[in-house]
């Protein structure tokens, strides 16, 4: 299990890199007029790429060092990252795909972002020992789209670019955004507890537990 997951770790990362790389490069050619620094704060302003950038750093420190369960690959930081990367997949497929048709490799990026580095996370995530999570992990696991919910808002506010339709007042009411944001913490939330529940259906024996531990 352990040299699958490092497997997997190590070409997600490598994917992960390349679609990040890919988004910037088609961005920043059809931005190139309002400079590299304009480009750059533009691609930051997406949840996709800052989740992305997340769960490629992840698989990168696993992919290096599989037997640490700290800093990035700490059990809750892991769940965190699966549940992001999964409402990325979700979110974009049912509330986004259909609003834009990309070509060329504008649609390589959209698929590896959206759908190739989620799958690949999960089957990471899957593939690694389980059983440490707690329930309250789900709440640390939500601080991730919080925090973006702040930050986004924010960032809009400064320079009137909302990269998510659901979260621009100038096409809804600030209370129907707020509940937006909400609705959307909530979901992640039980996203993350059956993530959890899941995990303790895979946990192994104590004696592994106690290794991992220590």
């Amino acid at each position: 299990m352990t040299r699958a997951a490092r497997a997997v770790a190590a070409a997600g990362a490598v994917i992960g890199a390349f679609g990040l790389a890919l988004e910037f490069i088609t961005l920043y050619q059809g931005m190139s007029h309002d400079g590299a620094l304009a480009v750059v704060w533009r691609y930051f302003a997406y949840f996709t790429i800052l989740t992305n950038t997340l769960v490629t750093l992840v698989m990168a420190r696993a992919a290096l060092a599989p037997e640490r369960r700290s800093g990035l690959n700490a059990p809750r930081v892991e769940l965190m990252a699966v549940t992001s990367i999964l409402f990325v997949c979700i979110v974009y497929n049912l509330l986004l795909a259909s609003r834009w048709d990309p070509q060329g490799w504008q649609k390589v990026a959209d698929l590896t972002v959206h759908q190739v580095v989620p799958v690949l996370f999960v089957l990471f995530w899957w593939l690694r020992p389980h059983g440490l999570l707690i329930w309250r992990d789900a709440l640390f696991s939500a601080s991730w789209p919080a925090a973006y919910a702040g930050y986004g808002l924010s960032r809009g506010a400064f320079d009137g670019y909302y990269p998510y339709f659901f979260m621009d007042p100038s096409q809804a009411p600030w209370t129907s955004v707020l509940l937006n944001m909400a609705g959307l913490v909530i979901a992640f939330v039980l996203g993350a507890l059956a993530l959890i529940g899941a995990s303790r259906a895979l946990k192994r024996s104590p004696a592994d537990l106690d290794a991992l531990r220590n």
